[in-house]
């Protein structure tokens, strides 16, 4: 006898969908069954849905500690369940940087009893390598390393200080998520064209040439970056945002400060060569950069206002349109925003499938019924997103946690109950 059997919908089982049964028990997927079969205490009828594994967010901005007037553990959770992510990573750029492992344990006890989705967190290297290995005995998930826009004890920019913290993070096994970036190059051209992201990757690739371990490349953007990264060997990862896949400077020139963001909306072009590496495997994941600003932040105008805006709310309705636009599969899609995520940051099979053992996360979409993305809809509180109006082909029914309704119709039906992981943990 299960707790829980989820009847009627499909599941990807390579590169195509199969009707099946997800039997649960301690919150964790027990059996994957034929049609039919299984008797649990509870069932849930997924008719006509497909049933996807909760996706995996690796790059978020709640924003918290110090900066929750933008957004924080509740609000930045709610619009991630509410967008079928069960699991985020959080990013370290707050205020105070979560750059010691006391930062991290105080950030943690942020989230715990208010975080509405399992949650991972990340620590900031700048060139004071010395907490390296108390961040990784807590359990931090990857540790990010700026090469440019932070501020002095934040970024890093001297290459044998690159190197050493590349093999200070190899040493603990960890993963260095890297934000490439040329502040040279940067100081020539403030608006960011794609050479400083391109010369970033190339400097983070020769570091890793030398350090060795894993590097994580974050939020390629342009076609000259995939460029820089042909570069890349062994232990290389990289990711995309959905924006970068969808929008492109016109959009800025369109809504103005709503869509600027860093890196910036690049061009037709750009968008469509991350399309076509991302489906082919040369982009390793998309991952939102979830980074909201409060509205009158943004009103400020487009010179005054700050980069970044929500966006893992609106993840899985992208990459559905992804989908219905034949850009990628559902294959594809658990790919890129499931499995992968979850393997390169050390969460996986725990997160990202749909297999015996696996925690129980699953979202339940009906492909039958389009949806409106809305900035009325929106649980951020930045409260407005750059594809306010656009149409998905598909609905999200259900997100459950650990075997748990998360959301329902759109409404949230829980309680907080997200759990704080660990690659360690399995």
């Amino acid at each position: 006898m299960f707790d829980l059997l989820v009847e009627g919908g499909s599941v990807v089982e390579g590169e195509g969908l199969r009707p099946r049964s997800l039997a649960v028990k301690d919150g964790r997927i027990a059996a994957l069954l034929e049609p039919g079969a299984g008797e649990a205490v509870d069932k849930i009828d997924a008719s006509g849905c497909i049933v996807l594994p909760g996706l995996v967010d690796a790059h978020v901005h709640f924003r918290e500690p110090g900066l929750t007037h933008k957004e924080d553990f509740d609000s930045g959770s709610r619009a991630a369940a509410l967008g079928g992510v069960t699991t985020v990573m959080v990013m370290p750029t707050d205020k105070p940087m979560t750059q010691t492992a006391q930062q991290l344990l105080e950030k943690k006890a942020l989230a715990q009893g208010r975080c509405r989705v399992d949650f991972a967190l990340q620590g900031l290297l700048g060139p004071d390598l010395s907490q390296v290995q108390a961040l990784a005995r807590e359990g931090v998930v990857s540790f990010e390393i700026f090469l440019g826009l932070l501020g002095e004890g934040q970024k890093i920019v001297d290459s044998d200080c690159l190197v050493a913290a590349l093999e200070a993070v190899r040493a603990v096994g960890g993963a260095a998520g890297v934000t490439p970036f040329d502040e040279g190059l940067a100081s020539k051209a403030p608006s960011l064209p794609p050479e400083v992201e391109a010369a970033g990757v190339a400097r983070a690739l020769f570091a890793h040439r030398i350090a060795g371990g894993r590097i994580h490349l974050r939020q390629i953007s342009s076609a000259l970056g995939l460029q820089a990264l042909r570069l890349a060997g062994e232990g290389v990862t990289s990711e995309v945002t959905p924006h970068n896949l969808l929008l492109t400077g016109d959009t800025l020139t369109r809504l103005g400060a709503v869509a600027k963001v860093v890196p910036p909306l690049r061009s037709e072009a750009d968008a469509l060569a991350m399309r076509q590496a991302l489906a082919a495997g040369r982009i390793s994941i998309v991952a939102t950069d979830h980074a909201p600003h409060a509205p009158q932040e943004k009103d400020a105008g487009l010179d005054q206002a700050p980069g970044g805006f929500p966006g893992v709310q609106t993840m899985l309705p992208l990459l559905l349109k992804l989908v219905a636009d034949r850009a990628l599969s559902y294959a594809d899609l658990v790919r890129v925003a499931c499995e992968q995520p979850a393997r390169i940051f050390g969460l996986f099979p725990r997160k990202g499938a749909l297999r015996p053992g696996s925690d129980a996360d699953l979202v339940l979409v009906d492909p039958t019924r389009p949806m409106r993305i809305s900035n009325a809809d929106q649980a951020s509180k930045a409260g407005r997103t750059p594809f306010d109006g656009w149409t998905a082909p598909a609905t999200l029914r259900m997100t459950l946690l650990r075997g748990e309704a998360l959301c329902r119709d759109g409404n949230i039906v829980s309680v907080p109950r997200g759990r704080f992981l660990s690659s360690k943990e399995k």
